[in-house]
């Protein structure tokens, strides 16, 4: 048996186990998850690169859609795989993964012969988008209470699922040791983006997000996915993962050349180090929002000392007032997993309430997690300093703080976009494991 066959081997054992917990809870006799089905475009003939259903990911690494997983309490998990005989359109084969023994595997051809060897369905509860077979079965669809249950779960990360990450992180940094390269050679965006992912041998489809390659001013646009194809910037900001058996990896890295103000390389530097030492804070017990008010004092700090906040070493108040979000306006990070946002951030316990948020700190509403770190719980840790001139235009004009910020300098500082810095990181023992780092330095 190999290292990752023991490994899912523990995985899908906990899968039963808390569902189930989850089964005997709501009063269903057993679980289907289904694969999923591909999204059409409206009035459309094409669909949108198909994405595996997260609760079904969690269980099963097959590839493609409409297959179906049924589980039930004492029974092995039974797998229908939809194999049909197509010429139009490739379909993954079954061979013999090393997951197959954990599962009873039946082959079919059609999605309508899938539904027919689920047999007996009688309290059945289904969660997935492909509902119109579950609807004439007449069972629960998408039950929130069971949703719930199984999004707490799957922030608790099994071996088998670290083991994924860290892959999908080692060949993440291929690409992104591609993709810095290609930055001090001069590629433009499309460029760079092309070396990185020539480093991974995949296509765009492949990676866990829709990579984020921003040159100079671009790296402003937290969210921006051009590729424009000029040459020759001065700073790279990407921010781009891979995936392994349906799980993701969430890198971030800023490179500037000497052709770059002074202080732009200063605040990178001091970006770098903090970056650092927010990761080193990870462990069990964490309050995360207490590392996310950690991370903006810190920012508070590293802005005083370039000369870009005149605040006089009261951070406490750049926190509160929100001055600090100018210039940092997402959360610290959020959960990794099969999802790269992934869910139940927010929620406090296994029924689905919902996790008390602190309303009075205006830092918190882009906040992804509010809760407490766990063992084997992963985040990311991403803090960035950027010009973003909608918000610092809105600061100037509006806010009684304006005064203590140094608007000459940002001028100054706005060609070069923004600073971000990002890695996978998972509390273990009384410590922490830096997934990234261990292949990105």
């Amino acid at each position: 048996m190999s290292n990752l066959d023991t490994l899912f081997k523990e995985h899908i054992q906990i899968r039963m186990r808390s569902a189930d917990k989850a089964l005997e809870a709501l009063n269903y006799r057993s679980l289907i998850l289904g694969a999923g089905e591909p999204f059409g475009y409206f009035a459309d003939d094409s669909y949108a690169p198909f994405k595996t259903n997260p609760h079904f990911a969690h269980w099963c690494p097959a590839a493609g859609p409409h297959h179906v997983l049924k589980y039930e309490i004492g029974k092995k998990p039974l797998l229908i795989y939809y194999s049909p005989d197509d010429f139009w359109h490739l379909h993954e084969r079954l061979d013999n993964p090393f997951w197959a023994s954990h599962f009873d595997i039946i082959e079919v051809g059609t999605k309508e012969k899938i539904w027919e060897m689920l047999g007996d369905l009688t309290y059945s509860v289904f969660l997935g988008n492909e509902t119109k077979y579950a609807c004439a079965k007449n069972i629960k669809i998408n039950c929130e209470l069971m949703e719930a249950r199984l999004n707490w779960h799957r922030r608790f990360k099994s071996d088998y699922e670290i083991h994924c990450l860290s892959e999908a992180n080692r060949i993440a940094a291929k690409g992104h040791f591609a993709a810095k390269e290609a930055f001090y050679n001069g590629d433009s965006e499309y460029e760079i983006h092309m070396s990185y992912l020539k480093a991974m041998q995949c296509v765009d489809t492949d990676l866990s997000y829709t990579g984020i390659v921003a040159l100079d001013k671009n790296g402003a646009i937290l969210h921006y996915h051009g590729r424009d194809k000029k040459r020759n910037g001065n700073v790279l900001l990407i921010d781009s993962g891979a995936t392994y058996n349906h799980y993701g990896s969430d890198i971030t890295r800023t490179y500037a050349t000497k052709n770059c103000d002074p202080v732009f390389l200063e605040l990178l530097a001091q970006t770098e180090k903090l970056q650092k030492e927010l990761c080193q804070s990870v462990k069990p017990g964490l309050y995360y929002p207490s590392l996310h008010e950690t991370c903006h004092l810190k920012i508070a700090e590293i802005l005083e000392n370039v000369g870009i906040l005149k605040i006089s070493g009261d951070y406490e108040t750049a926190l509160k007032e929100g001055i600090t979000k100018v210039f940092l306006p997402h959360g610290l990070g959020h959960k990794l997993g099969i999802q790269v946002h992934d869910i139940g951030g927010k929620q406090l316990d296994e029924q689905g309430n919902p996790a008390p948020l602190n309303p009075s700190n205006v830092t918190y509403r882009s906040l992804r997690f509010v809760g407490t770190l766990d063992q084997s719980v992963v985040v990311t840790i991403e803090p960035g300093i950027y010009f973003i001139q909608s918000l610092l235009s809105q600061f100037k004009d509006s806010n009684k703080h304006a005064d203590k910020i140094n608007w000459s300098l940002i001028e100054r500082l706005m060609p070069f976009g923004g600073i971000r810095i990002e890695d996978d990181v998972v509390p273990i023992g009384h410590s922490n494991r830096n997934l990234t780092r261990e292949y990105l330095p």
